[in-house]
């Protein structure tokens, strides 16, 4: 028999485990539309988000541009759980919050309608081993209203132009 936990965690496991994941990095050089590349075989460059001092980056590119309008993390696939976050560097030995946003217009506007989530990440820059970062979200529909969503990633450190260097992985669902 099945407790609460458990049940929750074989929930959690089919729901993770059985679908298709990928992993992306920055596509080199990114263009309006297409800003992500498959890690297939080689190892792609990494994400980089800029923090502001004392609060997200608002600067000109700041922003990390993830997913775009031509981007599409698995073929198929209706949602996509982009709550694998791989940090490869840090620049700031003090606490990050992070967000990443999803939406189909502006980075603006995808927050001003709540349409993000927040994760924190400490680890001192000097530090070289990886670690593996969830950010905990729900499913994000790979379209909204037909129109194909957008990701992007921010950050938010003590320290002004702290950089976060990362790739992220995707889980993708037809449900």
């Amino acid at each position: 028999m099945l407790t609460s936990d458990s049940q929750q965690d074989a929930e959690y496991a089919e729901e993770h485990l059985h679908h298709k994941v990928r992993w992306f990095g920055k596509l080199n050089p990114q263009d309006a539309t297409h800003w992500a590349v498959t890690i297939d075989g080689h190892l792609a460059q990494p994400f980089r988000a800029i923090s502001g001092n004392g609060v997200y980056g608002a600067d000109p590119g700041d922003e990390a541009q993830c997913f775009g309008t031509a981007d599409i993390p698995i073929t198929g696939m209706k949602w996509g759980d982009f709550d694998e976050i791989l940090i490869v560097a840090n620049s700031s030995n003090t606490l990050y919050l992070g967000r990443l946003v999803w939406g189909t217009g502006t980075l603006a506007a995808s927050i001003g309608l709540g349409q993000y989530s927040e994760f924190v990440f400490f680890r001192p820059a000097a530090d070289n081993n990886r670690k593996v970062f969830v950010a905990t979200c729900e499913k994000i529909p790979i379209e909204i209203a037909g129109l194909p969503v957008k990701i992007w990633v921010q950050c938010q450190n003590a320290t002004d132009n702290a950089t976060i260097d990362f790739i992220i992985g995707v889980h993708g669902y037809n449900f």
